[in-house]
């Protein structure tokens, strides 16, 4: 299985494409005839990230990125795939789910924060060499840095490295 494969599986398992989510359309189910979502200028941060955009040519350079990023859907979710000379950074924006909706129970998972933001890191959702760092948008989106690597370390390493990169790229409020 090649790394970029692994990174994809990885983003995939933390959305619960597994078939344990559910997809709610229409009201919030108490009656009052709202959709559920926020009014916050949040709640539409998702929608203003192309995930091939959170990392710009000078940190693609740092990170040692080979070439422009790659567009991809995850279980629907716009993702962006950037190789490495080994494995690769996925970056995944989820519209619909927070950081605690997300399917991570499978890794080994310990707060992180990055940039003062507060987060989760996951070892080996996969397997070795992935590692995962997820972090709120919203109280319901989040976006996720994956990164594929050798072993899991040098992934956490590449994940983390990556991180404060994507979220200074992210549009303001």
């Amino acid at each position: 299985m090649t790394k970029s494969v692994i990174a994809g599986a990885l983003a995939l398992l933390a959305m619960g494409v597994a078939g344990c989510g559910s997809s709610v359309t229409g009201g919030t189910g108490d009656g009052s005839g709202e959709t559920g979502e926020s009014a916050s200028p949040t709640s539409n941060a998702a929608a203003a990230i192309d995930p091939c955009q959170t990392l710009k040519s000078a940190d693609t350079a740092k990170l040692g990125v080979k070439g422009p990023g790659t567009p991809k859907r995850y279980a629907g979710a716009p993702g962006c795939d950037f190789k490495l000379a080994v494995g690769g950074i996925s970056v995944v924006v989820n519209s619909d789910k927070s950081v605690d909706e997300l399917n991570l129970t499978e890794g080994k998972v310990d707060a992180v924060s990055v940039a003062g933001v507060d987060g989760k890191r996951v070892r080996e959702l996969v397997g070795p060499g992935d590692c995962g760092v997820f972090f709120p948008l919203s109280p319901k989106e989040s976006i996720a840095i994956n990164a594929t690597a050798r072993d899991t370390e040098s992934a956490c390493l590449a994940a983390q490295e990556a991180a404060p990169l994507v979220l200074a790229n992210l549009p303001k409020n």
